[in-house]
């Protein structure tokens, strides 16, 4: 096959792109930003399975609503139908972000061009479904973001376009989420020129690759007498966290058992001051939870 006839029929119709995704959010911007580089969306796989690690993230009907009209949507049982489901579309490439199933080889190879990955960490750092979660229970200036080719080997894939944006300790969902678009718009164009080229990618040093699975359960518990920089940043993880078990954080808040929402370390959006085991933190946002 000559790659390069097909990457200079594709420079004014663009590529032929599979999403792969179930958060609603990410999957429609993924698709708005394809769309806006000339590139045409054409089908959606999704799943049911394994969407509870990001929450209350929205059902299958409002990803749907959310696309055009000309995008299909296919809903996955189970590993085994990813390879028709992805198949029947015909793409030069897949991309994949926030999609709880894991990819079998088999299915890797369908696309031509393979499946481009999305994950919110500077990869080798932060392999694993928990990427933010652990970005910001470290407390880390900035927050990363890597594209790379799709392996049977989790987030280990080659590296196609990288970059990161500065964190605040006070950035709330909407400025992090506000960064990982720009980040995600910024690199896009990128992997997917590379990826057009029929570029390898940069491979990964694995030597320096670190873990981000899910939080342990007792991390879903507050403990007052930590510091009240480890608690806030307690609370931010958990509202980026993938969740595997129990979901936090919990603390016991003027005699009620509650889950800690939003925190600051300063009173200047007032909140309620709690003493923590180095001085104040103010519960801004909170959530009743039965005593049990």
């Amino acid at each position: 096959m000559d790659r390069s006839a097909d990457v200079e029929d594709q420079g004014s119709e663009g590529l032929r792109v599979v999403l792969l995704g179930r958060v609603p959010a990410a999957v429609q911007a993924l698709d708005g930003f394809l769309r806006g580089l000339g590139h045409r969306p054409v089908a959606l796989v999704t799943v049911t399975a394994g969407a509870a690690r990001y929450g209350d993230v929205g059902s299958l009907d409002e990803i749907v609503s959310g696309l055009p009209a000309g995008v299909d949507t296919l809903v996955a049982s189970s590993p085994d139908r990813l390879v028709p489901l992805i198949g029947a579309h015909a793409p030069d490439v897949a991309v994949s972000a926030t999609f709880p199933m894991r990819l079998p080889p088999d299915a890797l190879a369908v696309p031509r061009l393979g499946i481009v990955n999305v994950h919110p960490s500077l990869l080798p750092r932060h392999r694993g479904p928990n990427p933010i979660g652990w970005t910001l229970r470290n407390g880390e200036p900035v927050l990363g973001m890597t594209l790379h080719r799709m392996v049977d080997e989790i987030d280990a894939g080659p590296l196609l376009a990288q970059s990161s944006l500065p964190i605040d300790e006070h950035d709330d969902e909407t400025e992090i989420f506000g960064k990982m678009a720009t980040l995600i718009a910024q690199l896009l164009p990128l992997a997917l020129e590379r990826v057009a080229r029929g570029d390898a990618g940069d491979p990964q040093d694995a030597s320096a690759a670190t873990a981000a699975g899910f939080f342990e359960d007792a991390y879903a518990y507050v403990d007052w007498r930590s510091p009240a920089r480890e608690i806030h940043d307690q609370v931010r993880a958990w509202r980026f966290a993938a969740i595997a078990g129990v979901r936090g954080p919990i603390a016991d808040l003027d005699g009620r058992r509650v889950r800690l929402v939003k925190t600051r370390l300063d009173a200047r959006a007032g909140g309620i001051r709690v003493e923590c085991g180095d001085g104040p933190l103010w519960v801004l946002e909170s959530e009743a939870l039965s005593a049990g």
